[in-house]
């Protein structure tokens, strides 16, 4: 009998008072390519920022947005209640959770590390 351990598709993002689960799977993995896509667009907003309180409705937005599509509304509502409802941590929050997960994908899903599994001499 063949006995298969259960590879573990799951990263944590640890905010210390909760926890998310980002699941690996290929849906996710697209929505984490779309929303890192959006990210790289944040200078262009930033660059329309006036200085003004109209500057944190366009903050907020963004940040809800970016969690949104990574996670969903009830984890945005968790991030920037636990930022006390502060739009800018909040988006720093999403930045932070996009790098660490690219990170950990990129640890976790390296071809050498297949290569290694499957004992092949590639050199």
């Amino acid at each position: 009998m063949v006995v298969i351990k259960k590879f573990e598709n799951v990263i944590p993002v640890d905010f210390g008072e909760f926890e998310l689960k980002f699941v690996t799977s290929d849906e996710n993995v697209i929505k984490l390519a779309n929303v890192e896509e959006k990210a790289g667009k944040v200078k262009d907003i930033i660059d329309e920022l006036k200085g003004t309180t109209e500057d944190i409705k366009l903050i907020y937005d963004l940040a809800k947005e970016l969690w949104i599509d990574l996670f969903d509304e009830e984890t945005f509502e968790k991030v920037y209640n636990l930022y006390n409802k502060s739009c800018m941590p909040t988006l720093l929050a999403v930045f932070q959770t996009l790098r660490g997960i690219t990170q950990e994908l990129g640890n976790s899903y390296s071809p050498d590390k297949l290569i290694k599994y499957l004992n092949i001499d590639h050199a």
